[in-house]
């Protein structure tokens, strides 16, 4: 993707071609043209140019690139989705500051860092599911927790229910199980079987993926070989290992990527002008490999450059997504 980028405005030419392709452009009659870039678009370019400008920048190139950061903080971050409004004077800016980088003839990212960013600008980023699920349409359904709950709460008002405190072994408190049947219990399977194999791994995946797959035996041994209008004999155990997975689908469907924590603390940084914008270039990038990890490796002390302050955000990132995977249960488990 990146093969032909040797320079950082070979690297502007291509993004500003990718942004072309994918959000379309605005042209003056003069021939002035720049593209429609979102508010999250224009916040990953920075994360590239931003720590070498601050390195090496005369403090004339400071002051422009500052003023590009204070309308990225008044305007990109309140709006990530929509247009940004700055997006003429931005491009100028990213324009001058490639032109200026080369001139002084800094070395530019490499290119998993290239291939990050291209990818990145353009993207839209779905969450929530993308269909109705095995049994119908559910209106307010915007994240998979949700879809698990109205779920639940459709095959109770269609099966009814039993009150059930856990069994051996089970975790949790007394719950209104649905007394679904062999059948019912196929479709949820193979539903969220597919869900839990597509969504990305996060802290906690192992765990989940083990207790599912002990809990698919049972429904491959009993719900798929027996009656399909008998009731389950496994619903406790079945439901309760359904809530966690549903929960754990939702939140690492909403859970950033490593490039977004990246863009994120590029966010911090623009929000904390000055101070942040003077100290962050000083600091260490030794956790880069893994920032990139999911386009490949940064080969070269350039592209640690990109990620420079970027070690912390990723180290938390796990632990983070954990408490609030926690918090998840508790908010979504149903009294």
């Amino acid at each position: 993707m990146s093969q032909h980028i040797h320079s950082w405005v070979d690297g502007h030419l291509a993004v500003r071609e990718r942004a072309y392709q994918s959000r379309g452009f605005v042209e003056l009659d003069g021939g002035a043209r720049w593209p429609r870039t979102t508010g999250a678009d224009v916040i990953a370019i920075a994360a590239i140019v931003d720590p070498p400008i601050k390195r090496h920048g005369t403090p004339g190139a400071l002051r422009r690139w500052r003023a590009a950061l204070a309308d990225l903080e008044r305007e990109a971050l309140t709006a990530p989705h929509d247009t940004y409004s700055e997006n003429r004077s931005f491009w100028s800016t990213f324009e001058f500051a490639v032109v200026f980088l080369d001139d002084v003839a800094v070395t530019p990212p490499g290119s998993a860092v290239w291939d990050a960013l291209l990818v990145e600008v353009g993207t839209y980023r779905n969450v929530g599911p993308d269909g109705d699920g095995p049994f119908k349409h559910f209106d307010n359904v915007k994240t998979y927790d949700d879809l698990y709950n109205e779920q639940s709460k459709y095959l109770r008002e269609l099966r009814g229910f039993d009150e059930m405190e856990p069994g051996p072994g089970m975790l949790g408190a007394s719950k209104k199980i649905p007394r679904t049947t062999n059948a019912d219990v196929v479709l949820l399977a193979d539903y969220w079987s597919k869900q839990l194999a597509d969504v990305k791994e996060v802290f906690g995946h192992a765990g989940v993926e083990q207790r599912w797959k002990d809990a698919m035996a049972d429904v491959n041994a009993i719900a798929r070989k027996g009656d399909p209008t008998a009731v389950y004999p496994k619903n406790n155990g079945f439901w309760r290992i359904l809530f966690d997975t549903a929960v754990h689908v939702a939140v690492a469907d909403e859970a950033p990527s490593k490039w977004d924590m990246a863009k994120d603390s590029i966010k911090d940084s623009v929000k904390h002008l000055p101070d942040t914008l003077s100290t962050a270039a000083s600091k260490t990038a030794d956790l880069v490999a893994g920032a990139a990890h999911a386009v490949g490796k940064v080969a070269n002390e350039a592209g640690k450059g990109l990620f420079s302050g970027f070690g912390t955000p990723l180290l938390i990132g796990a632990g983070l997504i954990g408490l609030f995977l926690i918090s998840r249960n508790r908010g979504h488990e149903e009294t």
